[in-house]
């Protein structure tokens, strides 16, 4: 992936095939039979979270047919007069949003409206991407929606809720440095910077 030679999902292709024959055929512990067990443990977590995208996605379908993003662009032009205020709703809104939904419909909704409000209060766009992508990934491992917390929930055999209870952690970790990054932005930029300054 890092190459450019796969993109995520040919990169687990190939990563499913090639665990296919080392189990086959260095370790010799898959054999034909197990293959009926393991495409429907394939099927079983696989129909979970494309359950979990189908309906994050009708929810973004929702909020764009209500028209929620402009909304949100008129609250943020006309309620919010101080850049770390702003920083502090996007944060906590962005948070919210990834309890519920998917990042990417997530993105296309907002981070076109909330840009052109962000660049007004001097918020580097780069410094909009990093808080975005940090907030909805949390979302990922927090209920309801909490796809990458439904799997691994799911494969551990635990309870939602043990589960969650397991990662607030490093949640919690998560959180401190999403404020460190956002409010001191030059901590996410120090090496950036120094590998390619002409970018800065």
């Amino acid at each position: 992936m890092v190459s450019g030679i796969f993109t995520a999902t040919e990169a687990a292709a190939f990563a499913s095939i090639y665990t296919v024959i080392i189990g086959m055929f260095y370790y010799k512990t898959l054999k034909i039979k197990h293959f009926p067990k393991i495409l429907v443990d394939t099927l079983t977590l696989s129909s979970l979270s494309l359950f979990a995208l189908a309906a994050a996605n009708a929810l973004g379908e929702l909020m764009s047919y209500y028209q929620l993003a402009q909304w949100t662009e008129q609250f943020f032009a006309s309620s919010i007069d101080s850049k770390w205020i702003f920083l502090l709703i996007i944060i906590a809104f962005f948070l919210f949003v990834g309890t519920f939904m998917d990042a990417i419909p997530a993105m296309i909704l907002f981070v076109p409206v909330i840009l052109p409000v962000a660049e007004t209060f001097g918020v580097d766009p780069l410094l909009l991407g990093i808080i975005t992508i940090m907030t909805l990934a949390i979302g990922l491992v927090t209920p309801p929606y909490g796809l990458c917390l439904l799997l691994a929930a799911k494969i551990g055999k635990l309870p939602i809720e043990r589960s969650f209870g397991a990662v607030m952690p490093y949640i919690a970790i998560v959180l401190v440095v999403l404020a460190v990054i956002s409010f001191i932005p030059g901590v996410a930029f120090y090496i950036p910077e120094m590998l390619s300054p002409d970018m800065f």
